[in-house]
C-alpha cells in the first residue's frame, strides 16, 4: 500500500497545553496495524504545546522533522530540535512546547505494548 493523503484536523489545547496542534494523520483505521493506534505529523505554532501526560499501555515515538523546543521526559526538561527522536514508555510522562520562531513539526507514532 501507497498512502498519500491524510486526515487533517486541529486539537486545542492538547493535554492541557497551549494553543493549536495541526494533526495531519497518515493512517487511519483499518490501515493501522492492531498495535499501532496513531501515525501522524504534529505541527505546533511558536508558543504552543502538548502538555505533560502520562502513557498507559503504550508507548510513544516523537521524531523532530523541524523547528525547535523544549520536551519534558518524566519532569526533565531537554531542548530538542530537527532529527531528534524522544520515546515515552509506558508508565511514563512526557510533553514539548514550541520554543522558537517557527513552527515545530514532529511525527508521532503511538504503539500499544
Amino acid at each position: 500500500m501507497i498512502k498519500r493523503a491524510f486526515k487533517k484536523d486541529n486539537a486545542a489545547n492538547l493535554c492541557d497545553g497551549k494553543g493549536t496542534a495541526v494533526m495531519e494523520h497518515w493512517l487511519v483505521g483499518e490501515e493501522l496495524s492492531p498495535n499501532f493506534t496513531q501515525y501522524c505529523t504534529v505541527t505546533l505554532e511558536p508558543g504552543a504545546s502538548i502538555g505533560d501526560h502520562v502513557h498507559t499501555g503504550e508507548a510513544e515515538v516523537y521524531h523532530i522533522i523541524s523547528g525547535t523546543g523544549d520536551y519534558s521526559d518524566n519532569g526533565t526538561v531537554e531542548k530538542v530540535g530537527p532529527g531528534d527522536v524522544m520515546i515515552c514508555y509506558a508508565g511514563e510522562s512526557h510533553g514539548v512546547v514550541n520554543t522558537g520562531t517557527e513552527d515545530l513539526a514532529f511525527l508521532t507514532v503511538i504503539v500499544t505494548s
